[in-house]
């Protein structure tokens, strides 16, 4: 079974600390989204929705966490991005491998998905 790294956590928080926590909160909202998707509460209430909803906030909030940290600049083109933010996921995927549900909605979402991605990416960096 895969375990964390912490010794390699520690050199990802400090060389990119906003991005770092950002993707944390990014993981979580992917994984909770993977597992509510489709799904409704006893009163019909869709989850999917909520956990979304969750999701693309929290995906904006990351994508702002790496302009701070110069991972990227505010004015880049989504594609490029897209693709510098599918580098840090697996870069977090190496230091915390146990979130695979997430991994492989982020693979769904940001590989499968580009176009999608790239014209979600560009409004938020847009707003």
């Amino acid at each position: 079974m895969a375990t964390t790294n912490y010794d390699l956590a520690g050199t990802f928080q400090i060389r990119f600390p906003h991005t770092f926590n950002s993707l944390q909160k990014l993981i979580m909202a992917m994984a909770t989204y993977q597992k509510n998707r489709g799904k409704k509460t006893l009163f019909g209430k869709d989850k999917g929705l909520d956990s979304y909803k969750k999701f693309e906030s929290v995906l904006r909030d990351t994508l702002l966490a790496m302009v701070v940290d110069g991972v990227v600049a505010r004015n880049i083109k989504e594609k490029e991005c897209r693709e510098t933010l599918t580098e840090m996921i697996a870069a977090f995927a190496k230091v915390f491998p146990n979130w695979q549900d997430a991994y492989s909605f982020a693979d769904e979402y940001f590989i499968v998905n580009a176009v999608v991605a790239e014209d979600r990416i560009r409004d938020m960096l847009r707003q």
